[in-house]
């Protein structure tokens, strides 16, 4: 006001020519001055005041133990018809402290005049008022070309909807706010990500608002959401691009840049729900989907995040509990490291592997070592703490003695309990159907079960098995982490048959990531690498693949890379040993 003071007094002072001029510089000073408390003291108003649905929502979905998971991002839904899946969201980052939360909607009113649109506004929620990070949205419409500057925000419900939450949670957090136009294109959205990165710090949390599947009937929903989880997991933004809104989900743009962000941090994705809005309402043929999605960059939390509308299983690589394996295995405290590495991803869910050998009860002496046996008096208490609950019996080793030595096999798992797979034979597991096939060997004088061209693959076309239904290969070349044409053609005339994901093993190294195949039609993870097996070295490597399945049919996969367990082994092997050396010495 000072200013305007001096103004008026030079006013008065002035000749009367003057006095017009500065009378409207006066006048100009006041009125901006007023555009800018009004902006600085107004905020928007609320769509909702009722705090009860959004606590009864958040008590709902309280965990029965806090989380310790730190998370980079959250997609949560913005319908309040599920309220539940929006506080599930919030609940898996609440153990994180944010200073600044990036929330990322559709325009759903196609009210921004740009790619994007932001405000400098403050808005109301029940839990009181979301104060707005003036620094962030500022430097954001500092690019007047991609960002507007909207009062769009009085009626965006993937921004009111959602803030309740966030507000409740994080009440300290500054917010910035954003809308995707449907008109914006990738080129917009990559500028976003480039101007929004710079403001990613480690307070700040990214949170998606974003709806999936929309208007279509149930069947074809899930179908579209299969997809959709297909690319997340895949983390493929060329597929994310092509995929069709709002059949996928109302906001790609969104999508992408949550995807473009969390990449850029080494974050993946952990899916903890997938619903329709028909679990919540029978009215009407078509409905909305809804995916809760958790980003972190520590692999393993997302393992921690468990839910009782899901079943969670993990598939392992190539199991060989013998020869070099052994000794380290025999020590009870060694065996007992190496399955708490395993179990510190799965907390003790049901693991499937594939079983490199063959399991017998009394192993004859002076076998060439070339052919893999087990002694079943090792090898099966580790199966068992492991919690495996099928093995693939559907490659070359498990023949390594023949008939004779699988028919063993096969006896000695179903003693323990565990499912053993053979070649092309169906198995129901409660929510899914798995089917285990040998690719390797066509040349082997042994005669074993083994897919030599593709009319073999026919009879799998025939198989009466439960869908959705997963098929764990025995396939690919050794010591490689990428599949072969031959790999891609095979998983095609799979998918033809009805499965619905393949995950591959034999070569020694993992794959690096989950394959989103045919626009996300279904899903491939080429190799699993080693599980337990006597290898060490840059050749061999390993890693997990979770598999979530969810109440309406949908699954979601996530790698998890895994350390070398036999050189953990080995390597406390030795330190035991240097340390029994060094205490006789000191004797």
């Amino acid at each position: 006001m000072a200013r305007h003071f001096r103004l008026f007094d030079r006013y008065i002072r002035a000749q009367p020519a003057s006095r017009l001029l500065i009378g409207v510089l006066v006048l100009l000073s006041l009125a901006a001055s007023t555009i800018v408390q009004a902006r600085q003291g107004s905020s928007i108003q609320s769509l909702y005041s009722d705090r009860a649905p959004f606590l009864a929502a958040i008590e709902k979905e309280r965990p029965k133990q806090k989380s310790d998971v730190k998370l980079t991002g959250i997609t949560v839904p913005h319908h309040l018809l599920a309220a539940d899946l929006i506080a599930r969201g919030f609940w898996a980052a609440s153990a994180g402290s944010y200073d600044r939360i990036i929330l990322v909607s559709p325009d759903h009113f196609n009210r921004s005049r740009r790619p994007l649109a932001t405000t400098r506004q403050d808005i109301e929620t029940p839990f009181g008022l979301a104060r707005n990070d003036e620094a962030a949205t500022g430097r954001l419409l500092s690019n007047g070309a991609l960002f507007d500057e909207s009062d769009l925000f009085k009626q965006e419900h993937g921004i009111a909807a959602v803030l309740p939450f966030a507000k409740h949670f994080f009440p300290d957090a500054r917010i910035v706010p954003i809308v995707v136009s449907y008109g914006s294109t990738r080129a917009d959205w990559d500028a976003a990500v480039a101007m929004l990165d710079a403001l990613i710090e480690p307070g700040t949390l990214i949170v998606q608002s974003t709806d999936y599947s929309h208007y279509l009937t149930q069947q074809v929903a899930v179908r579209r959401d299969q997809e959709t989880l297909n690319v997340i997991a895949a983390n493929d933004l060329d597929i994310l691009a092509q995929l069709r809104q709002p059949d996928h989900m109302d906001s790609k743009g969104s999508q992408y840049i949550q995807m473009r962000l969390q990449d850029g941090k080494k974050a993946r994705a952990t899916v903890i729900a997938s619903r329709s809005s028909a679990e919540y309402s029978s009215i009407g043929s078509a409905t909305t989907s809804y995916i809760v999605t958790a980003y972190s960059s520590d692999l393993e939390d997302g393992s921690k995040l468990r839910y009782d509308d899901q079943e969670v299983v993990y598939f392992g690589g190539d199991t060989f509990i013998g020869r070099w394996f052994t000794r380290p295995l025999a020590d009870p405290e060694i065996a007992s490291q190496v399955v708490a590495k395993v179990r510190a991803v799965t907390a003790g869910a049901p693991l499937i592997v594939n079983l490199e050998g063959v399991l017998l009860d009394e192993p004859p002496n002076g076998v060439n070592p070339d052919l893999h046996m087990m002694h079943a008096s090792l090898a099966v208490p580790i199966l068992k703490a492991l919690n495996v609950r099928a093995a693939s019996l559907a490659n070359n080793h498990s023949h390594d003695l023949g008939a004779a030595g699988l028919r063993e096999s096969v006896a000695v798992l179903k003693r323990a309990g565990i499912t053993p797979l053979q070649h092309m034979q169906a198995v129901d597991l409660g929510r899914f159907g798995l089917v285990a096939i040998n690719f390797v060997g066509t040349r082997d004088h042994r005669g074993y079960p083994v897919v030599k061209n593709s009319a073999d693959l026919q009879s799998l076309c025939r198989l009466k098995a439960r869908s959705p239904l997963f098929a764990l290969v025995h396939w690919g070349e050794e010591y490689h982490r990428l599949a072969r044409d031959a790999d891609y053609t095979a998983a095609q005339a799979l998918h033809t048959c009805g499965v619905n994901a393949i995950i591959g093993a034999h070569s020694h190294h993992a794959a690096q990531r989950v394959e989103a195949m045919q626009g996300g039609e279904f899903a491939m993870v080429f190799s699993l690498g080693n599980l337990l097996f006597d290898q060490r070295g840059e050749r061999v490597s390993s890693a997990l693949v979770e598999l979530r399945l969810f109440n309406q049919g949908t699954f979601a996969t996530r790698l998890v890379p895994m350390p070398n367990l036999f050189e953990l082994a080995t390597g406390e092997m030795a330190r035991k040993a240097n340390g029994d050396h060094s205490a006789r010495g000191s004797q």
